[in-house]
């Protein structure tokens, strides 16, 4: 018996029979110790998960309510909390529990970035059984703050799970449609979006047009001026870089030309696609993912998820 089924054998016996430790150890002819460090190795290494489901009945009924109204596959509804800041991170840690219960080795997961992407990576753990990759769904930023850093919210997510990373060595935002055509089309950069079309997964957050609630704000991308214009314009945010108004269509915006990223029409081929996003000023970008059917999978909390129900019953 290696030492990885070892731990197996030790797991079950003490999770699932119900054996004290001083039995195990005499039943495997180890010391106890020896059995303590070994329990601590499986949830360590992710053998043994210790999940608290802590989605109130209201959250059910919302998801419930979500996921039939807007026709996707699941929706995780989170209790509100304290702050902003403490939603984030709910939802981050309840997006990243979902996603580990999907995994599998040989994945490629394809990963955005977004200070909500940054709470999910930070609380999925080590997988080192699973041998999953991950690969940018968009370029990269020069801003290396938490939240915006692409490649390395895709080199943590792998290393996590054991397995390698696809790396996209331009930037996410250019100065022109030109420029973006021709990055496009050199070698790097196109075999790595033709490797994006094998993607089984997508994580993604679902960004706002609002200052204070953007990435592409605080990374500098865009400004106050390019934020109004959006407004005008229609857009509620942006998916992947691609700005859509409240029925999920793609806004007709210069800014959109000037991205490297995956397009919404790839997006969409992509098996399955976790959109995660929290507060309820979110919730116009909610209703566009969902009714431009973007997402199979919503992860929010509870006042978010009320206010894109009212959308539908105001509308």
């Amino acid at each position: 018996m290696d030492r990885r089924d070892l731990k197996i054998t030790v797991a079950k016996k003490y999770y699932i029979d119900g054996l004290s430790q001083e039995e195990i150890s005499k039943q495997i002819h180890v010391s106890r110790p020896s059995v303590s460090r070994m329990l601590k190795a499986c949830i360590k290494e992710g053998i043994v998960q210790i999940k608290i489901d802590d989605v109130s009945s209201l959250g059910k009924e919302l998801g419930r309510r979500i996921t039939k109204e807007y026709g996707i596959r699941d929706a995780i509804i989170v209790p509100q909390s304290y702050s902003a800041d403490a939603d984030k991170e709910k939802v981050g840690q309840a997006a990243a529990s979902y996603i580990e219960s999907l995994l599998s080795p040989g994945m490629l997961i394809g990963i955005a970035w977004g200070t909500t992407i940054h709470s999910i990576v930070k609380n999925i753990k080590p997988k080192s059984f699973i041998k999953a990759d991950v690969i940018q769904l968009l370029g990269g930023t020069g801003n290396k703050t938490t939240d915006t850093d692409a490649n390395m919210m895709a080199l943590t997510l792998a290393k996590a799970l054991n397995g390698d990373s696809y790396i996209l060595q331009a930037p996410f935002m250019v100065q022109s449609k030109i420029l973006r055509d021709l990055l496009m089309e050199e070698p790097h950069v196109k075999n790595h979006f033709q490797k994006i079309k094998s993607t089984d997964l997508a994580i993604i957050g679902l960004g706002s047009t609002k200052p204070e609630l953007s990435a592409q704000f605080r990374s500098g991308h865009i400004n106050i001026e390019d934020s109004e214009k959006l407004i005008r314009e229609g857009a509620v945010g942006d998916i992947c870089g691609s700005y859509i108004d409240i029925n999920g269509h793609l806004c007709h915006s210069a800014l959109n030309d000037r991205m490297i990223a995956i397009s919404l029409d790839d997006l969409k081929r992509i098996p399955t696609v976790i959109g995660a996003a929290a507060g309820e000023k979110k919730a116009d970008i909610i209703v566009g993912a969902l009714r431009g059917r973007y997402i199979d999978v919503l992860i929010t909390d509870e006042k978010a998820a009320v206010k894109v129900l009212n959308y539908n019953q105001n509308q």
